[in-house]
């Protein structure tokens, strides 16, 4: 009798894990109405979380759209699978760090500009977090392996958002002809106003799935950090989000119009179109010409030194979508003001220097100071050394290699610590961790701290990156910073129960947090150097 009960028991539990496994799949598939037409998603296998994945937020911007602004995705009367992510925006290549692909070799095209959400099942409201992939505003997108939103919203009962935006002169070509066409006079804000006409699409839309349009939090790394300052700088953009965070970015990636236009007929006429009807000879060029035109414009570190890469694919200051450049805007109050987040990485170098042989051949001391006495001059090098000194780091090389992200990403974020700080709450940190397979080569490098935030240290290539031990070293800090993240995202203060305590950062102490094992509070050690780039900088040859 009690073997009878307990086979009615099994099956009775089999049937109720059946029949909650085919709510569960019910509930992701179950159509959500949109502005467009209703979507349904997917489950993610494993996971407690609907994921909704390349839902077009506005019309392909080929033909006649190319180099205009994004407009309104097309009705749908039929369901749309939102099951496939879309294929990304038409780009170069690698502009995203070498773990973040993990194999992916999606398909390119100009009709790009999807979103990506991965929400719990949960039917209460939840914060929203929208990631802005980096890449260099030339490659990247918001369907890269590294950037999945899954675990962070099984986890943190946040709703994630990613999507992509136009890149390289896609996104960023300004030329007079552009600008005469239209309304306000502008170009070269194409892959910008992606981004924002992308924030409208979530105010509008994304209550149906779950998230607060109230309740909206922009976070990037690298160029989606740059993303994030000119979304807070833009006029545009007010009132699409209510905090930000910055991850190795800057505020300072702009151009103004005069450079836009040099370099736009520079770039029409390569196309072989810097005679009449210029656009339409323009717009009448298949996409991969262009991609081949725009090459890949990373620099070249074996020649250049501590010269700043002349990024020509940036907004420009048009006076409608910028008006000035957003560190300026940040300074004087003139912009979007909501709490802030930002930092960057102990040694943000060491991840451009190992693609290049510069990084092995220049490692006497002689071959550094020559490089260093080109780019800085005889007087400065003694300043240099002084704040660099050779003997701090296992080779000389990486002095130059420190100093060189210092000045590209380093102090870029200081000074948006610094300019945020009198107006907002502002929280600064700086990520220390390097307990990892390629510690000496690469240290905590450019991008590291992604996937402490998405939890993915086991994600694909990520992966070969860390081993089993070291896996499992990490998972404090990973849940460290994931609360620290959502706690912003959810009361614009990252603070929470067993955590360090985070302090809000002023210009008299200058505290910032480290984010290492273990999390501690130090004061600001950047200022220095940050003081010495912000002087003789503009004057690097």
């Amino acid at each position: 009798m009690r073997k009878d009960f307990r086979l009615l028991g099994l099956i009775a539990v089999f049937v109720t894990l059946w029949i909650s496994a085919a709510f569960a799949e019910e509930v992701c598939r179950v159509p959500i109405r949109t502005t467009e037409g209703p979507v349904i998603g997917m489950e993610v296998e494993g996971l407690e979380v609907c994921a909704y994945k390349g839902i077009p937020y506005a019309a392909p911007p080929v033909g006649k759209r190319r180099w205009r602004s994004p407009e309104r995705a097309p009705q749908r009367s039929e369901v749309f699978e939102a099951t496939d992510f879309g294929p990304e925006c038409s780009q170069v290549g690698m502009g995203v760090p070498f773990f973040a692909k993990g194999g992916y070799k999606p398909e390119q095209s100009e009709d790009c500009l999807h979103i990506n959400i991965w929400r719990t099942k949960k039917s209460k409201l939840l914060p929203v977090m929208v990631w802005i992939h980096g890449g260099g505003l030339t490659a990247g997108s918001g369907s890269e392996p590294m950037y999945n939103g899954d675990k962070l919203a099984a986890q943190k009962g946040v709703l994630v958002v990613s999507f992509n935006y136009r890149l390289a002169a896609f996104g960023f070509l300004a030329h007079r002809d552009l600008s005469k066409e239209n309304p306000r006079g502008s170009s070269g804000n194409y892959g910008l106003l992606d981004q924002i006409a992308a924030l409208a699409w979530i105010r509008e839309n994304i209550i149906a799935f779950g998230g607060d349009p109230n309740n909206v939090t922009i976070f990037g790394e690298s160029a989606g950090g740059w993303s994030v300052c000119n979304l807070l700088a833009s006029p545009l953009a007010r009132g699409l989000f209510n905090q930000a965070i910055i991850q190795s970015g800057g505020c300072d990636t702009t151009l103004t119009m005069e450079k836009g236009f040099a370099d736009g007929d520079e770039f029409a006429e390569q196309l072989g179109c810097s005679a009449e009807e210029v656009l339409s000879c323009m717009r009448s060029k298949p996409a991969d010409k262009i991609v081949k035109i725009v090459g890949n414009r990373w620099e070249d570190m074996d020649n250049i030194g501590l010269k700043h890469l002349d990024n020509v694919w940036a907004p420009h200051e048009d006076g409608w979508v910028l008006n000035e450049t957003p560190i300026k805007a940040l300074k004087s109050g003139r912009y979007n003001k909501v709490p802030l987040m930002v930092g960057t990485n102990r040694f943000e170098g060491k991840l451009f220097a190992l693609n290049t042989s510069y990084f092995y051949r220049m490692t006497r001391k002689s071959k550094v100071k020559k490089a260093l006495r080109k780019s800085l001059g005889e007087t400065l090098l003694p300043l240099f050394e002084k704040l660099y000194p050779y003997r701090k780091y296992s080779r000389s090389i990486e002095a130059l290699i420190d100093a060189k992200g210092d000045l590209v990403l380093g102090c870029k974020c200081f000074d948006a610590a610094e300019a945020s700080a009198d107006h907002r709450p502002t929280y600064y940190y700086r990520f220390d961790y390097d307990d990892h397979r390629l510690s000496n080569l690469l240290d905590a490098a450019h991008g590291l701290e992604i996937p402490f935030i998405f939890d993915g240290l086991d994600r694909p290539y990520v992966k070969s990156l860390y081993s089993g031990g070291q896996r499992k070293r990490a998972r404090p800090l990973v849940n460290a910073m994931m609360s620290y993240w959502t706690n912003f995202a959810v009361n614009a203060d990252p603070n929470g129960p067993n955590l360090l305590k985070w302090p809000v950062y002023d210009r008299a102490e200058r505290k910032r947090m480290i984010l290492d094992l273990p999390q501690r509070v130090e004061q600001t050690d950047i200022v220095e150097k940050c003081e010495f780039w912000k002087t003789h900088g503009p004057n690097i040859k």
